[in-house]
C-alpha cells in the first residue's frame, strides 16, 4: 500500500524548508550561515524568525534575537543567535568562542547559572574555525534586563533614543560596577591565587595586547614611532617609561618578576557585555555577562576591572572638561593618593566601588602588593588596547597614551622590584619562523606590473604576499571595492601620512604622493612598496632603516581587507630605477662614509618559501628582520665594488 503518511510528511517538510529561516533574518546573514541554519533546522523540524538585531556599533558580527519554533514539541522560545564574521583557520578548535563559553559554564556551574548565558544545543559549523551558536536569553525575560551602557547614559542624562528611559543614579551605577567586579572575583574564582610560574613584564602585558605590536596589529605603527625606552609626551613634565618598549621586553628583559594573580576572567569585560536586572527595580547583584569569546581559566584578574573602567571612560570622555581629564590621570593611577575634588562625583564613586571590591576579595591573603603592581600593568596594557581601537575617539588618544606611559612609569618605580636595566634586550624568539620551501617559486607581479612606473618611487623596497595555496580569483566588483580599504590600511600603517595625497590607480591600487603604494591583484597577491632613503650618490640600504620599512610594509599588507589564505609566499625586491644603490648608514654625513655600491638592475628575491598566515601574524617582526638579512646578503653577493 502507498505510504500516504510519508507523503504527507515530505510535503510538510518541503513547506517548512521554504520558510525555515525568515526573510528578515536571512537578509542579515551571509549565504553560508543561512544554508547551515536551514540544514540544522530542517533536521530538527524547526524554523527561525527574526525578533530584532542587536548592534553595539563596535562589532560587525551579526547578533540577533530570534524566535525558534519547534514543530515536534509544538513550542516557541526566544533565543540569541550569534554568527562570527570571518573564518579563523589560525584558532585551535578548543579556543573557539563556543569552546570557551562551554568551559566557562562547566568550570563554575553555580556562578554560570546566575550570571552567564547558557548555550543551546551544539554549535553550527560554517567553515574552518567558524561556528554559529544559539544561547538562552540572559535573565530569561528580555524586557527585565538592560545593557549597562544604557544605564551609564541614563545616569549622565544622555537621551536614550528609541529605548525606554530607565532612571539610574550615580550610586546605582557605581554599585553595579562594584557588584560585577566583586562577582567575577569572589563567587567565580574563590580565594586569590598566583600563577604557577611568575611572568616577565612583557609576557604579562602580552596577555592584554596579544599580538598587537606585530605587523598587522593595531598598535604596530604607533609603537614604531616610539621605539626608545623612554617617551616624551605633550603635557608631561619629563620623559616617562615607554609602555610599548616595556611590552617588547625593555628594562626587565627575561626576568620573571611579575608573580601573576590569575583566575577565571571574562577577557572583554565592558558595559556592552553586562546585562543588569532593571524590572521591577535596578538590582546590582542580578547581572549577566555575555560574549565569552575571550574567556580564560587562568587569565590576569586585574585585567577585567581595568578594562571595564577604561571602557566607561572611553565611552563618556566627552562629558569631562580638560581640567577634569588632567585630574583623572592622577586619580586612576593612584586613587588613594590623588585629590578627587575636581572630578565628577560619579567617577569617584565608580573607581572607589571597583577598588573596594578588589581589596575586599584580597583581605586575608597578604597579596595587596602584587595587586598594586599588576593593577598598574593592566592599566598600561588596557590603555594601549584603547589606543589601537577605531572606536576610541582620536581626540582621546593622547590621554590614553599618557595613561599607559604613567602606569608603566609608576610600575617601574614600585618598591619590591629589581632595578630596571636599560641594557636589557627584548626576549629573543626561541625558534625562527617556520618557512616551507617550494619546489618552484610562485609567480610574482612586481611594481612595473602593478602601476605606471612614473607614479611609484624611482628607488623603492617592495614586498609581495602571494596566497598559497592559490585562492579563488576575486570577482571584479569585490576587487574594485578594495580601493578605499587600501587607502585606509596604508594610513593606519603610516605607509601614507594622514595628510598625504593618495591616488587610486587601476582597479585596486593606491599610490601616495611620496611614491609609496599598495595594490591587490585579482589572484589575491598583496603588494606594498616605499621609497628608499638616498643621498647625492643614490639610494641607500641601511639594515636598521630597512627593518623599519619592511615592518611597515608588512603591517600595511596584513591590514588589507582582502581574502585571507592559509599561507603566503613572500617575494622581496629593490627597484633601483637605474640609479646607484649602496649599503651603509642612511644618516651618515656625506663624504665621511665609504659605501660599497652597485648600479645593477632591480634586485629581486623570488617567492620560493611559504609561511602559514598565523606565523606571519604572530611573528611579523622576526619575519621582517629575516627578510632584511636575506636582502642584504643577496645584494652583497651580486654587487659591483666601486
Amino acid at each position: 500500500m502507498p505510504d500516504h503518511a510519508g507523503a504527507r510528511d515530505d510535503k510538510h517538510g518541503e513547506a517548512m524548508e521554504e520558510g525555515i529561516v525568515g526573510d528578515a533574518l536571512a537578509a542579515g546573514l551571509d549565504a553560508s550561515a543561512v544554508e547551515a541554519l536551514t540544514e540544522m533546522a530542517a533536521l530538527h523540524k524547526r524554523d527561525y524568525e527574526l525578533d530584532r538585531w542587536l548592534v553595539n556599533g563596535r562589532s560587525r558580527a551579526p547578533v540577533a534575537i530570534v524566535l525558534e519554533t519547534d514543530h515536534r514539541t509544538l513550542s516557541t522560545r526566544r533565543l540569541l543567535l550569534k554568527v562570527p564574521i570571518t573564518d579563523d583557520t589560525t584558532t585551535r578548535l578548543t579556543a573557539t568562542e563556543y569552546a570557551r563559553h562551554r568551559d566557562a559554564y562547566a568550570e563554575a556551574p553555580d556562578f554560570a547559572k546566575e550570571h552567564l548565558t547558557k548555550l543551546e544545543g551544539d554549535p553550527i559549523r560554517l567553515g574552518k574555525g567558524r561556528f554559529m551558536t544559539l544561547q538562552e536569553i540572559a535573565g530569561d525575560d528580555i524586557e527585565s534586563v538592560e545593557v549597562l551602557t544604557v544605564l551609564l547614559n541614563s545616569m549622565l542624562g544622555i537621551p536614550a533614543g528609541d529605548t525606554t528611559e530607565i532612571p539610574c543614579t550615580s550610586t546605582d551605577f557605581a554599585e553595579i560596577c562594584g557588584a560585577v567586579v566583586s562577582g567575577v572575583l569572589q563567587p567565580w574564582n574563590g580565594r586569590p591565587r598566583k600563577a604557577r610560574q611568575a611572568f616577565t613584564v612583557a609576557e604579562f602585558l602580552g596577555l592584554h595586547i596579544q599580538d598587537q605590536l606585530e605587523p598587522g596589529g593595531r598598535l604596530h605603527a604607533l609603537s614604531m614611532e616610539h621605539r626608545t625606552d623612554r617617551i616624551e609626551i605633550a603635557g608631561e613634565r619629563r620623559p616617562l617609561v615607554n609602555p610599548f618598549a616595556l611590552a617588547r621586553g625593555a628594562l626587565f628583559g627575561d626576568r620573571r618578576i611579575v608573580r601573576g594573580l590569575v583566575g577565571r576572567t571574562h577577557g572583554d569585560l565592558h558595559t556592552d557585555n553586562v546585562l543588569v536586572r532593571v524590572d521591577p527595580a535596578i538590582d546590582a547583584e542580578k547581572f549577566h555577562l555575555i560574549d565569552l569569546a575571550l574567556y580564560e581559566p587562568d587569565g590576569p584578574v586585574t585585567r577585567d576591572p581595568a578594562h571595564l573602567l577604561l571602557y566607561v571612560l572611553a565611552r563618556r570622555m566627552d562629558t569631562l572638561s580638560a581640567p577634569q581629564r588632567e585630574a583623572l590621570l592622577d586619580y586612576v593611577i593612584a586613587p588613594d593618593e590623588a585629590h578627587a575634588g575636581r572630578l565628577p562625583g560619579w567617577l569617584v564613586e565608580v573607581i572607589t566601588s571597583m577598588d573596594r571590591a578588589f581589596l575586599g576579595w584580597l583581605e586575608g591573603s597578604g597579596l595587596q602588593p602584587e595587586w598594586r603592581r599588576e593593577r598598574l600593568l593592566s592599566l598600561a596594557g588596557c590603555a594601549m588596547l584603547f589606543l589601537g581601537r577605531k572606536s576610541t575617539d582620536r581626540a582621546d588618544h593622547p590621554w590614553f597614551l599618557r595613561l599607559a606611559a604613567r602606569a608603566a612609569d609608576r610600575f617601574v618605580g614600585m618598591p619590591g622590584l629589581p632595578a630596571p636595566d636599560p641594557e636589557s634586550a627584548p626576549p629573543v624568539a626561541v625558534t625562527p619562523p617556520a618557512w616551507r620551501t617550494l619546489p618552484e617559486p610562485l609567480p610574482v607581479a612586481w611594481i612595473p606590473d602593478l602601476v605606471r612606473p612614473r607614479t611609484a618611487a624611482r628607488t623603492a623596497v617592495e614586498l609581495h604576499l602571494i596566497p598559497h595555496p592559490p585562492v579563488e580569483r576575486l570577482a571584479v566588483t569585490r576587487w574594485e571595492a578594495l580601493k578605499e580599504g587600501l587607502v585606509a590600511a596604508g594610513r593606519e600603517a603610516r605607509l601614507f601620512t594622514e595628510d598625504e595625497e593618495v591616488r587610486q590607480e587601476g582597479p585596486a591600487a593606491a599610490v601616495g604622493s611620496s611614491g609609496a603604494g599598495l595594490a591587490v591583484t585579482r589572484s589575491g597577491q598583496r603588494s606594498a612598496w616605499t621609497a628608499l632613503p638616498h643621498d647625492d650618490s643614490g639610494a641607500i640600504l641601511d639594515r636598521a632603516d630597512l627593518a623599519i620599512r619592511l615592518r611597515r610594509l608588512l603591517d600595511a599588507l596584513l591590514r588589507v581587507p582582502a581574502p585571507a589564505p592559509e599561507g603566503f609566499g613572500i617575494a622581496l625586491g629593490v627597484e633601483t630605477g637605474g640609479l646607484v644603490v649602496s649599503e651603509g648608514p642612511a644618516h651618515a654625513v656625506p663624504h665621511e662614509t665609504v659605501r660599497s655600491r652597485s648600479s645593477a638592475g632591480p634586485l629581486r628575491l623570488p617567492a620560493d618559501g611559504v609561511l602559514a598566515r598565523h606565523e606571519l601574524v604572530r611573528r611579523g617582526s622576526a619575519v621582517a628582520d629575516e627578510l632584511v638579512e636575506r636582502l642584504l646578503f643577496t645584494f652583497r653577493q651580486g654587487r659591483v665594488e666601486r
